[in-house]
């Protein structure tokens, strides 16, 4: 199995559960089954509501392309992407009709296909020759022109979209504490959970380090590509923070995150320096440690808590939430498994023209 089909499987799985989830009151259509396609535009449309739509299927229009890739032309690639994820969000919409906490509409159906679409598109300038687009010659010049950096490549933009989740630990994931009905280790205080804050972000900022490290052309120094990744990171994070929890942006940025990070600016600075094997070695034992630390540190009783992040309301928010959960919960196993990768890989020339 090619290193890209688990990544739009897992991807997959999650927009099937967001956008059926509670699975609960199946019910024969009140309606017509498809007369939601030719339904009336609705008189009120809110902003964040198609923007949250299209930022959901992005990711996946942009994974189709590239498993796509190989065996189709790029042309091919981009219409079989936009028609394949039409047909998914058609189906789930038709499901919902069955569902009576969900409403199907043709506003989310079109917003779903135009995030496809330029999820698709974006792929397509990064996955191409560079000759052809300007973004593929970075893409070429800083990313291993093998599947091992395309996969990671992969890997750290799904992080950076997960930092639209607004998880109580700021860079963490691997929540599993509402799922497995896990108990903190010890009690909330101020200095304990500073330590914990610390902790959790810069286990993962090393990881992240690291996995971006292994990315990289080997020629090229990380540190540049790492730095340019946590930053793009930091802003994602602050405008989700800005745009849907409705909170000063830069509130994430605690006493316990600035130490978390400075931490790992110091671990970084000679652990990058290591073999690609030692690398992956640490970047498995950091994403270990972080999940561990995720998963028995107290909550914050003093924190708000996101409308989008609070059951039972099924609202565009929630579904967008459930989305970024369902990744936010899979993604240090990815992690792992890809760094498991380069421990056991053969070394290939970083010059090759291969691409996904």
């Amino acid at each position: 199995m090619r290193p890209i089909v688990p990544l739009v499987l897992v991807y997959l799985v999650a927009i099937v559960y967001a956008s059926l989830e509670p699975f609960e009151g199946w019910r024969s259509p009140p309606d017509p089954l498809f007369d939601f396609v030719v339904a009336p535009w609705p008189r009120y449309t809110i902003a964040s509501d198609i923007v949250l739509n299209i930022a959901a299927y992005l990711p996946f229009g942009a994974l189709l392309y590239i498993a796509l890739r190989p065996r189709l032309s790029p042309a091919g690639a981009l219409r079989l992407a936009i028609l394949l994820s039409a047909a998914l969000s058609f189906t789930l919409e038709s499901i919902q009709m069955f569902l009576p906490a969900r409403i199907a509409s043709n506003v989310d159906l079109l917003t779903n296909i135009i995030g496809a679409a330029i999820g698709a598109l974006a792929a397509k300038a990064l996955w191409q020759p560079p000759s052809y687009a300007p973004l593929s010659a970075i893409a070429y010049r800083w990313l291993r022109a093998d599947r091992f950096g395309d996969a990671g490549a992969i890997m750290i933009a799904l992080w950076i979209v997960i930092q639209l989740y607004p998880t109580p630990f700021a860079l963490g994931v691997g929540d599993l504490r509402g799922a497995l009905n896990l108990t903190p280790a010890f009690t909330h205080t101020p200095g304990a959970y500073v330590a914990a804050q610390a902790a959790v972000a810069a286990l993962f900022s090393v990881a992240v380090g690291l996995l971006v490290s292994l990315s990289v052309q080997p020629q090229h120094a990380p540190l540049p590509a790492i730095a340019a990744t946590l930053l793009v990171a930091f802003a994602v994070k602050s405008l989700a923070m800005e745009t849907l929890t409705a909170a000063n942006g830069s509130q994430w940025i605690t006493p316990g995150v600035l130490l978390g990070l400075l931490i790992s600016a110091l671990a970084l600075l000679p652990v990058v320096r290591q073999p690609s094997r030692a690398r992956a070695a640490i970047a498995i034992a950091c994403l270990v440690g972080g999940v561990v630390a995720v998963n028995i540190a107290p909550e914050n009783p003093y924190q708000t808590t996101p409308v989008f992040m609070l059951p039972p309301e099924i609202t565009h928010l929630a579904r967008f939430g459930h989305i970024l959960l369902a990744l936010s919960l899979c993604w240090p196993l990815l992690a792992i498994i890809y760094s498991a990768w380069a421990i056991v890989r053969r070394a290939t020339p970083s010059s090759s023209n291969h691409r996904l």
